[in-house]
């Protein structure tokens, strides 16, 4: 009986180092195939960014959402209003561009070049976030933000003013940072990002071609990783949600930057929305003049633009 319960447990035994040498061989080729060196290795030719994120998120085609969105500009066109529109769905590059070359008055949408000046004497180590820039008389601007109200000589750190510049969209702010820096390094920052179109001898700037500012801050390609991202998170902290960002559910981040210049009917907004796994960048400029729409008509178009794209985004 001793025999036959050693032979029987020895069988048993065996039998399970052999189911247990089946599931070790199905998990190492599982991770291998899910391994990213194996994947960048297997895949060499392809974008490594595939490695990263499910085929499902690489959906193919924007033709559905370029169609509804062009006929409904046209729509507001037929109205007497200028709309100018740039998507990018960043996980492709796939791109919907309407009215390339319209060009719209920049308004605050000129201090996120000023915002990339600063932060590139930061990386490079000729600031630090805790150097401090005093209030002159001469930097004092009631059109927007508070910090005017200050008495003159007030000291503020460049981080503090940054946030002002970006979160509040303060113009003191801006003032004080421009007398800082010099008009080379905004020329330097324009060749280096090939953005020689940004403006135009009106300064009139393009919702395409502005867009590129927000491109080279997702992929970190003028700034490094850590400044692009301290500038994005900056964005998404500003209060601003009356334009594209009406559009967006309340609990999906928004980096971005607005523009209104009430005297010109002219209101812009621009920047990333962060659907898990499926992130976009997006900028509206409207006018407007033509038919005296004014701020409220604003809305209204960037708010159906805004749900179309991100509708169409969040449920491909």
């Amino acid at each position: 009986m001793s025999k036959y319960l050693n032979q029987r447990a020895l069988s048993l035994l065996t039998l399970l180092l052999f189911v247990l040498c089946i599931v070790l061989t199905i998990f190492y080729f599982r991770e291998r195939e899910s391994n990213p060196a194996h994947a960048l290795e297997t895949y060499s030719f392809i974008n490594p960014t595939r490695n990263l994120i499910e085929q499902k998120h690489f959906f193919s085609t924007l033709q559905p959402l370029r169609e509804d969105i062009r006929n409904t500009i046209a729509d507001y066109e037929a109205e007497g209003y200028r709309v100018g529109l740039y998507f990018e769905y960043l996980n492709t590059g796939g791109n919907i561009s309407v009215n390339p070359d319209m060009r719209f008055w920049p308004a605050s949408l000129s201090k996120m070049p000023t915002a990339f000046v600063v932060m590139k004497k930061i990386q490079d180590g000729d600031w630090e976030l805790s150097n401090e820039l005093v209030l002159f008389e001469e930097d004092r601007d009631n059109r927007f933000g508070m910090l005017y109200t200050e008495p003159v000589g007030t000291r503020l750190t460049v981080e503090e003013l940054l946030k002002k510049l970006l979160v509040e969209s303060d113009n003191t702010a801006h003032k004080m940072l421009i007398r800082n820096v010099a008009s080379t390094e905004f020329d330097m920052l324009i060749e280096a990002l090939g953005m020689g179109e940004l403006f135009d001898k009106e300064y009139d700037i393009t919702a395409k071609e502005y867009s590129r500012i927000f491109s080279a801050l997702f992929n970190a390609s003028y700034l490094d990783r850590e400044h692009s991202q301290m500038l994005l998170t900056y964005l998404a902290e500003t209060p601003f949600t009356e334009f594209i960002d009406s559009g967006i559910p309340d609990d999906v981040v928004f980096s971005h930057k607005i523009g209104e210049e009430f005297e010109k009917s002219v209101f812009l907004d621009s920047g990333i929305v962060y659907v898990p796994n499926r992130p976009y960048l997006i900028t509206i400029m409207v006018d407007t003049s033509a038919n005296d729409g004014g701020v409220e008509k604003a809305k209204e178009i960037m708010k159906t633009l805004s749900e179309k794209a991100y509708n169409y985004v969040a449920s491909y």
